[in-house]
């Protein structure tokens, strides 16, 4: 279930991505490697989805 939850997720933040623009492609590619890499070295789906998510929200607050 934790990788049905993960999928969903990264769907769901990809979806929304604009593609075209930098400034939102950037932190969307580098929080999704950062989950990526903590899930596949830590094995912990609770901890790469926080990383994650904060890694995600705090490219956003220093680009915009």
């Amino acid at each position: 279930m934790p990788l049905g939850v993960m999928v969903i997720l990264a769907a769901y933040t990809l979806r929304g991505a604009d593609w075209g623009a930098a400034s939102s492609l950037v932190p969307t590619v580098l929080a999704l490697a950062v989950t990526v890499g903590l899930h596949l070295w830590l094995r912990n789906a609770v901890t790469s989805t926080f990383a994650g998510t904060a890694v995600y929200v705090a490219l956003l607050a220093l680009v915009f």
